[in-house]
């Protein structure tokens, strides 16, 4: 290739060839060379040699090509060794930071975990077992003999903080066994003063009924008694009066007179025993009458009972829920109060 060129290459170095201006140079000897040469286009032979030198001009640009590509190769496979190189240098130096810093890195994460245990012992203070939406004394009573027997634990330096949360939270709950001990009292006394008046009031209404009961009886049976005695006078009346008619007819009618009498009798029986029959009929009906009424009135009674109770049930319950909100019995006495009564909009109480 070299006798083709236009300037010998051989020599040609590619580092200071394709060093910063370098190949400034070598292009100028190449121009140089190239336009030295006048060959005549007129004749044959100096057309070939302007076709030549063409051709040389092109094979220089093609070695120093090829140099410059063997150059950056070279290059490329230096960079390649070196990049791994870096990379040896990076994934050691990167394990051992690791390395020296494993003391530091456990400590960090010991005490990360130490810390983040007593934070939480801390929050359970507040989340004891017994810590109910709605309390009872019975609960908040097992709920103090937790917090009083807390179970013991080394805070190191969150030892104040924790006999803090534990004083206050005991406090807390001192507080509403106190208030529920107090509210369980008043609900249980009022429930026995309400059952004393309804035993009052049954009883009561249990006299009137009977006062009612016996005075119906006796109205039924002196009714009884006066139709009968009415049947017996109009009975008896008759039969005087057909006597007395018996007695003027001759005695050609006596025969008959005699069996009148004796029909007459016999009716007067009758109608005695129908007054009876009806007298007792209008009593037994009076009696059917009276225990219906009886039964409806005591039905009623208990119905109005038992709503009366399932209403108290459901108020003792909201009142005792509104005591857990911290409203004062009192207040949720008003409260409940008024909503029965449609006094506060958009709120109602389900029984």
């Amino acid at each position: 290739m070299n006798d083709l060129a236009i300037i010998p290459t051989a020599a040609l170095v590619p580092a200071d060839v394709f060093k910063p201006g370098g190949v400034d140079d070598v292009l100028e000897r190449i121009a140089k060379a190239a336009r030295a040469e006048k060959p005549d286009v007129s004749t044959k032979q100096g057309r070939k040699d302007i076709a030549s030198l063409a051709l040389k001009v092109a094979k220089s640009k093609t070695h120093l090509d090829e140099m410059g590509k063997d150059l950056v190769s070279e290059w490329k496979v230096q960079a390649s060794r070196v990049d791994a190189e870096r990379r040896k240098v990076r994934d050691f130096l990167d394990a051992l930071k690791e390395e020296v810093r494993a003391p530091l890195t456990k400590y960090e994460q010991d005490e990360a975990a130490r810390i983040a245990g007593h934070e939480a012992a801390l929050a359970e203070i507040g989340e004891s077992p017994f810590n109910q939406t709605i309390y009872c004394a019975e609960d908040l009573a097992g709920r103090l003999e937790y917090l009083r027997n807390y179970p013991a634990r080394n805070w190191q330096e969150f030892e104040q903080r924790a006999t803090d949360a534990l004083a206050a939270e005991i406090a807390r709950t001192e507080a509403l066994h106190a208030a529920a001990v107090k509210s369980e009292a008043e609900a249980a006394e009022l429930s026995r003063l309400r059952a004393e008046q309804q035993e009052r009031d049954r009883q009561e209404a249990a006299r009137l009924q009977a006062e009612r009961e016996a005075s119906i009886a006796a109205e039924a049976a002196e009714k009884a008694r006066l139709d009968a005695e009415a049947a017996a006078e109009r009975a008896r009346i008759a039969e005087a009066q057909k006597a007395e008619e018996y007695r003027r007819n001759v005695e050609a009618e006596a025969a008959r007179a005699e069996a009148a009498t004796k029909a007459a009798q016999e009716r007067a029986e009758q109608a005695e025993r129908r007054a009876a029959q009806e007298a007792a009929e209008a009593v037994a009906a009076e009696q059917r009458r009276v225990a219906a009424a009886k039964a409806a009135e005591e039905a009623e009674t208990a119905r109005r009972a038992a709503n009366t109770a399932h209403k108290t049930k459901i108020n003792r319950e909201v009142l005792a829920a509104l005591a857990g909100c911290g409203v004062s019995e009192d207040v949720g006495k008003v409260v409940i109060a008024s909503i029965v009564r449609g006094e506060i909009p958009h709120v109602t109480i389900s029984y």
